[in-house]
């Protein structure tokens, strides 16, 4: 339901509005979306959490996450023209207790970012053609604490596009193809792109709350 009301501020505000700068739709999404954790010792309250802003190319076909607004206009304004698809998720912009760094890394031979919590998978990642950025998304959980929720992580063989979500439920064919019913409130992002091409990959990481994906004139 918090999403819901997201994607109609976003719509009544923002497209109707004559549009939102980053910092209006980050604390729009922050307000509506911001989880009530458990209070143990471990989870007394969650900091500030921050938007990780989903981007796509169709040019180059690879998806873009960053909670830098910065960062997702200058990838518009490159080659690949990045448009902006919503909120993946929210995660931490700075460390807190039991978070780790969610890892960016790019390889130009075919124009794709890849995302993981793992050390191991980074060196995996590097052995492939991989480059670690300096910039990193946030800090996310690898574990469900704190009433987190899974953000998850596919990839297109064909494709070559590594693809996170949090399993939000669209409201139009995106770009998995006109033959999966996406007006269904049963048909999830993770679910469409594996009947796209997509392979699951698991769980990426824990996130503080799911995102929205907004698609004009609704999300």
């Amino acid at each position: 339901m918090k999403f819901f009301f997201f994607c109609l501020a976003y719509y009544r505000y923002c497209h109707l509005g004559g549009g939102c700068t980053f910092s209006q739709i980050a604390a729009l999404y922050a307000r509506l979306t911001r989880p009530t954790p458990n209070q143990t010792a471990q989870c007394p309250s969650y900091p500030t959490i921050t938007p990780l802003f989903r981007t796509y190319s169709a040019v180059d076909n690879d998806h873009f996450y960053t909670s830098i607004p910065s960062e997702v206009i200058a990838a518009a304004n490159e080659g690949g023209q990045y448009s902006l698809e919503g909120v993946a998720a929210s995660i931490f912009p700075t460390q807190i207790t039991l978070s780790t760094p969610l890892f960016r890394l790019f390889k130009g031979a075919v124009t794709d970012h890849a995302y993981t919590t793992s050390a191991v998978e980074v060196d995996t990642l590097e052995a492939e053609g991989y480059v670690l950025e300096v910039e990193i998304p946030g800090y996310v959980y690898t574990t469900q604490i704190c009433n987190s929720v899974p953000l998850y992580g596919l990839f297109s063989v064909s494709g070559q596009d590594h693809f996170m979500t949090s399993s939000v439920i669209l409201n139009s064919t995106y770009f998995f193809g006109a033959n999966y019913d996406m007006s269904s409130a049963s048909t999830s992002e993770r679910a469409a792109a594996i009947a796209g091409g997509y392979t699951d990959q698991g769980i990426v990481a824990y996130v503080p709350a799911r995102g929205s994906v907004f698609d004009a004139p609704s999300c």
